[in-house]
């Protein structure tokens, strides 16, 4: 009798610790769940399972070889680009949780197989099952289970030709009548090539400021279109831009940065050999856009007094250089020598001026840091613009000191 009494007092308690215990288990386990931070050079389980994440979604073609290089830095960026998050190419807390929410067996998994309700800026088999059927009634899209603007495009015009809502969304009655509906070639059309109507989710665009902002504007600098600096704000002039790139491409060229302008990008900066500035340390996108477009002259002839790329003596060429990023440089190395921050060797960061006596004359000469102890020069008649390592014999003993003119 006492103990049956014991057992009826304790049994409320253990249940009170049994419900307080349910959602500690669940965030425990939750965290458990969560990748960690990944990045270039990573190697391991976490890396593998962004491989086959991104490959599911059609962002990745390479190997499953648990390594992080480029080609999986590239599809990271373009992923984070189609969804609103900071292009960085790391796979931090926000990007995982994305990528674990619309992957195929991911917590949304049910509702990405289930092909209604399909919209503009969503991803995954629902949307694949949309192109492929809109490709059935003769619309000629890539199937890479992205609704962009082709997507929308092509569905609209679907709509419209067939009596539905013309409001670019695949419901139930839109994808009946594309599962079911007879296919003439009066239906099949080319789709449209117009943007959709205001700005749909995932696309950077016109208005825009911030981190991704600054990393579209520099990659697009380093290719030599003018964005009229890398300042994070999306405005006229990298509109111009960005239509220009597109357009050059072959892409609609409606200003709306999405998957296939980022995929456009990387592969434009791979293809000249500007994109691995990840060896080069902590960069910032003015930066890179600097070190991008100083390589691009590497080769270039030296003139004395020149400043343009007919020939670059080495203030011109520095001040050629950053006058496409937006920073006005004066002509000479003396008076570059007083513009900016003063930074001591060991803070030496890509983009920063580094200076040297030469003929017995105090910050007779300026080179850009490229990272890595290396600079680029217009060095001398005999050398035109180069690449020059800060350790050898002649630069260790000549140097100055640096200056840092980039925020």
């Amino acid at each position: 009798m006492l103990l049956s009494k014991f057992k009826w007092k304790v049994s409320p308690v253990l249940a009170g610790l049994a419900v307080l215990a349910v959602p500690a288990l669940s965030q425990a386990a939750q965290a458990q769940t969560t990748p960690p931070l990944t990045q270039l050079g990573d190697r391991g389980p976490a890396v593998k399972t962004a491989e086959a994440s991104l490959q599911k979604l059609g962002y990745y073609r390479g190997a499953l070889d648990s390594t992080f290089g480029t080609e999986l830095l590239a599809a990271v960026k373009s992923f984070q680009g189609q969804y609103g998050l900071t292009p960085d190419g790391i796979l931090g807390a926000a990007t995982w949780g994305k990528l674990i929410t619309v992957t195929p067996g991911g917590s949304t998994a049910s509702a990405s197989r289930t092909p209604r309700d399909v919209r503009l800026g969503n991803a995954g088999p629902g949307v694949l099952h949309l192109q492929k059927l809109l490709n059935k009634h003769g619309y000629h899209l890539s199937t890479d289970g992205h609704f962009g603007a082709l997507t929308y495009s092509a569905l609209r015009n679907f709509q419209a030709s067939h009596g539905l809502t013309v409001d670019g969304i695949a419901g139930s009655a839109t994808l009946n009548a594309l599962e079911h509906g007879r296919i003439t070639s009066a239906q099949a059309s080319d789709p449209l090539q117009a943007p959709p109507p205001d700005y749909p989710p995932g696309y950077l665009h016109k208005g825009d400021k911030g981190a991704a902002v600054r990393t579209l504007q520099g990659d697009l600098t380093r290719l030599g279109y003018s964005t009229g600096g890398v300042d994070g704000d999306f405005g006229a002039m990298t509109l111009q831009a960005v239509e220009a790139f597109q357009a050059a491409k072959g892409l609609p060229a409606h200003g709306l940065v999405g998957s296939l302008t980022w995929n456009a990008l990387h592969e434009a900066l791979a293809s000249t050999g500007t994109a691995p500035l990840s060896n080069r340390g902590s960069i910032s996108p003015t930066a890179a856009a600097v070190v991008g477009i100083a390589m691009k002259y590497q080769g270039y002839p030296y003139l004395f007094g020149g400043n343009t790329p007919s020939g670059f003596d080495c203030s011109g060429l520095a001040q050629w250089v950053y006058a496409q990023v937006g920073i006005s440089l004066p002509r000479t190395t003396f008076a570059q020598w007083d513009v900016g921050v003063r930074i001591s060797y060991d803070e030496l960061e890509p983009g920063d001026l580094v200076f040297f006596t030469t003929d017995g004359v105090f910050g007779n000469h300026v080179g850009i840091y490229l990272g890595n102890g290396e600079m680029i020069d217009a060095a001398s008649p005999g050398q035109g613009v180069v690449v020059q390592s800060l350790n050898s014999a002649y630069y260790r003993q000549s140097y100055d000191g640096a200056v840092r003119v980039i925020n």
